[in-house]
């Protein structure tokens, strides 16, 4: 990861959590996790994306610094989106079908075109929530090796290759369908980094499905002061095997994944202090919430306002919990 004089501007979006709120005038876009069916729209100047959960409700904000030059709408694909110039939020929603890959391919597809027509260079983070991830489709293939195979297929279609794909995540929820989004900038520079603890998931064996999972362990963000680390969803997988026979060892597991991948970083550029802005945390069963996000707060100095919780399925059946998260990196003068 080599370092360059082009740096991005201050506007960076960042994110909040809370309750929903009508009118939230520096947001581009709120997702909302909430029971119900999945809704997307632009209305009200901002993105509003609704993500079925049935175990309570939280929103999250995406915001910008210059909301009076805030503009988007809805594509003729399906796809809403929301700009303020500098930076972009898109997303897009597929109702439920017996097989999943051709029609995520369309959506993909038309997404990244658009992100790509829009002049957005630099797309540094997605967010991909799949029904019922870990059942099978019509054919016996797990829904979430179904929806790889059409998400893989649309970045080839589209002109990614391996080394830019961004940071992601792939998680579960209760009903049916896709729901998408993601982050991009039009100016700035970015760099997609792997763990060494791990194989990049796009050069998983044939055996993790059709196409391997198409993202990359992080994304790093450069600001002219700082660097933000926009880490995927992590789990306990050392190279491309799960480990850990019960919850005390995936969690430690994954802490582990999570330094790695933070020193990876501070290895390859002149850093001081790395803080933890925001973390997303997963986990399968509910009696685990507390355990888990303890554990992740104390061992990352966040508070809970700034990391929420969510009961879902894991993109591997014998997975018990989830991280994803924000960090920021002050440069060395």
């Amino acid at each position: 990861m080599e370092q360059s004089h082009l740096m991005v501007g201050h506007n960076i979006l960042r994110v909040s959590y809370g309750a929903f709120q009508t009118e939230h005038r520096s947001a581009l876009a709120v997702v909302q996790y909430a029971p119900g069916n999945a809704k997307l729209c632009y209305r009200n100047g901002q993105v509003q994306l609704t993500i079925p959960y049935t175990h309570g409700e939280c929103s999250e904000y995406w915001s910008t610094l210059e909301v009076s030059s805030c503009r988007g709408g809805m594509t003729d694909q399906g796809v809403a989106w929301c700009e303020d110039g500098t930076n972009l939020f898109a997303a897009f929603i597929l109702d439920d079908r017996p097989r999943l890959s051709g029609a995520v391919q369309e959506k993909y597809e038309a997404l990244l075109n658009f992100v790509q027509e829009k002049e957005y260079r630099t797309l540094y983070r997605i967010w991909n929530y799949i029904g019922r991830i870990n059942q099978s489709n019509k054919d016996g293939l797990e829904r979430y090796r179904d929806f790889c195979l059409g998400r893989a297929l649309a970045f080839e279609r589209s002109g990614f290759t391996m080394e830019t794909l961004p940071a992601a995540t792939g998680i579960g929820f209760d009903e049916g369908g896709v729901c998408v989004y993601l982050l991009a900038r039009r100016d700035g520079l970015a760099a997609n980094i792997e763990n060494p603890l791990q194989i990049p998931a796009y050069r998983y064996p044939i055996t993790y499905g059709p196409k391997s999972p198409s993202f990359a362990r992080g994304t790093v963000l450069y600001d002219q002061q700082r660097l933000e680390l926009y880490l995927s969803g992590t789990a306990s997988i050392r190279q491309s095997v799960s480990v850990g026979s019960n919850l005390e060892e995936q969690i430690n597991i994954t802490i582990e994944n999570i330094h790695a991948l933070i020193e990876s970083v501070k290895e390859k550029e002149e850093l001081d202090n790395c803080v933890c802005s925001s973390l997303k945390i997963y986990v399968r069963h509910a009696k685990d919430k507390a355990a888990v996000s303890n554990v992740f707060r104390h061992v990352f100095n966040v508070s809970p306002e700034n990391s929420p919780v969510f009961v879902s399925d894991i993109c591997r059946s014998e997975l018990l919990l989830e991280v994803e998260g924000v960090f920021s990196y002050t440069m060395n003068k």
